[in-house]
């Protein structure tokens, strides 16, 4: 049977529809757990069903600190037919931004891996969640006692109470992204989005009846959410993931799934480059590989050495993961591609006027019909008017566009930094730093790094009178910080540099020379991965 052309109407329906049609087929597949079309329809209703039985209702929020398991779809989906609104966080956060998410979504449940219930533990009481399950595989730890119930034991074959009617408009998640100058905000994504966005992607993603698109992104990410699993299960194919990305077994892995389609970030096409080449480069099944950050000095290297075309794309939460994309018969080496069609873009300078073709401005978009792009900030819509101001979207990316329309990504006009595939805020890890006894001030920007993206630096400025060696630092901030936002350098300095009205004036701190740096590696701080 081919792929479906019928349009579903929001997620929930996109799960029925494709599990009448397709049947017994593998929609899903995690290492030797293959879920079918069938059974994700079926057990999706079996949660919907017991998370209306717990006192979930259609509205509320559920919360999900979940590695890539069968675990995150089944709510995913579930939570989508209850009316629910899923809230995956990072399965990286710990301390004060786990505690900030979490409170601020004010979640009326949470699924947990019982391997992060030890981060989760002291911020308990205070956060006062209603409903919890624990789910994976067993943990040494035992979480909270025997008040809190597996997730396996949610599902329920009582048939929901009250089933909701839902808008392709009613919100089905919210993601949680980097703040510049403050706290993470929540994007609150609309059914219609997790519908159109997959569709435009899979248009420009080279599908054949046999593709299997395999991830090794985490699932709690848009892209994972939107390129792998919404792409797959609308046109009747296969996901397959990998728990986590390893550079040393990636092609090995994507053969084991059969993949013909893989999703890769700039930081990962860049250690696969670099990896000693082997003759499993090429003996793979993989056609297609979708990036962001193909630079042109590798781009065609890349391709002859595995044996794959590459189709690069730019996009972000609010806008769709993808946003912008090559079309597969048009690929133009080193641009970020055209619009997909849910989208209009445009290039424009400070004053929001646009520019010429080839001169360098933001990236503004703007959506083409309703709710195809987020609904705003959850909790923040003075950060919603701001993003939005003068009818467009404002990405806070540099970009030129060429003549024929085609765009070239070139910086990043905001204060985050990107780092192995993750948006950070200087925001978040200065706070952690100046939480430290001896710290007066912090300054935290992005320098270059090998791998492309960027490393995290730390500028450190002590109340007087007081020392606290490099190593102590970093060893705090691993307590303090997810493993990504921990900073891989330190510098200490006698003032921080502020404008007049007492900001830090960041960009003198990214250009600083002459100073006496601190590396991480070289002191033998060790930063784990969850």
């Amino acid at each position: 049977m081919g792929p479906s052309t019928e349009r579903p109407h929001d997620v929930a329906d996109l799960i029925r529809s494709r599990g009448a049609r397709y049947g017994e087929k593998a929609a899903l597949r995690f290492g030797d757990r293959t879920i079918s079309y069938a059974e994700l329809d079926r057990e999706t209703d079996r949660i919907a069903n017991g998370l209306a039985e717990a006192g979930v209702r259609a509205g509320d929020r559920v919360a999900a600190l979940l590695f890539n398991t069968p675990e995150f779809p089944l709510l995913w989906f579930g939570a989508a037919k209850r009316g629910a609104v899923l809230v995956p966080l990072n399965t990286a956060l710990k301390g004060e931004i786990l505690r900030y998410e979490l409170a601020d979504s004010a979640p009326a449940g949470l699924v947990i891996d019982r391997r992060l219930w030890e981060l989760y533990a002291p911020l308990r009481p205070a956060l006062g969640i209603p409903r919890e399950w624990t789910a994976g595989p067993p943990s040494d730890v035992e979480p909270g006692g025997a008040d809190v119930p597996s997730f396996a034991d949610l599902p329920s074959d009582r048939p929901l109470p009250d089933p909701p009617t839902i808008h392709p408009s009613d919100p089905v998640a919210i993601l949680y992204t980097s703040g510049t100058t403050g706290p993470p905000k929540g994007a609150v994504i609309p059914h219609e989005k997790q519908i159109v966005t997959p569709l435009e992607i899979a248009a420009r993603s080279r599908l054949a009846p046999d593709s299997v698109l395999f991830t090794a992104l985490p699932l709690f990410h848009c892209n994972a959410q939107e390129m792998t699993t919404l792409v797959a299960l609308l046109h009747g194919l296969t996901a397959a993931y990998d728990e986590r990305f390893h550079a040393s077994t990636f092609w090995e892995n994507a053969a084991s799934a059969g993949a013909t389609h893989v999703s890769l970030l700039i930081a990962m096409i860049n250690v696969l480059y670099k990896q000693t080449p082997r003759p499993t480069d090429r003996t793979h099944s993989v056609r297609t590989s979708l990036t962001a950050g193909t630079t042109r000095a590798i781009w065609a290297d890349f391709e002859a050495r595995f044996g794959t075309t590459v189709v690069e794309l730019y996009g972000m939460t609010e806008c769709g993961c993808t946003t912008l994309m090559n079309p597969p018969a048009a690929i133009r080496l080193g641009s970020i591609g055209v619009p997909l069609g849910f989208v209009e873009a445009d290039v424009v300078d400070d004053d929001d006027r646009p520019v010429a073709a080839g001169v360098r401005g933001e990236l503004v978009v703007r959506p083409r019909a309703p709710f195809t792009m987020f609904l705003g900030y959850w909790n923040k819509p003075e950060k919603t008017v701001e993003a939005w101001r003068n009818l467009w979207f404002h990405t806070g990316d540099y970009v030129t566009r060429d003549a024929d329309g085609y765009y070239y990504f070139v910086d990043r006009k905001k204060d985050v930094i990107r780092r192995r595939g993750e948006n950070l805020a200087p925001y978040d890890v200065e706070s952690a730093l100046n939480r430290h006894p001896d710290v007066f001030e912090t300054v935290v920007v992005g320098v270059p790094s090998p791998l492309g993206e960027e490393d995290v630096k730390a500028f450190v400025q002590l109340k007087p009178g007081r020392s606290v060696a490099p190593k102590e630092l970093f060893e705090f901030c691993v307590r303090e910080l997810p493993f990504f936002m921990v900073p891989k350098y330190l510098e200490f300095i006698d003032e921080i540099p502020k404008t007049a009205n007492q900001k830090s004036q960041r960009y003198l701190l990214r250009g600083r020379t002459g100073g006496t740096e601190y590396d991480r590696d070289r002191l033998g701080v060790v930063v784990a991965r969850p």
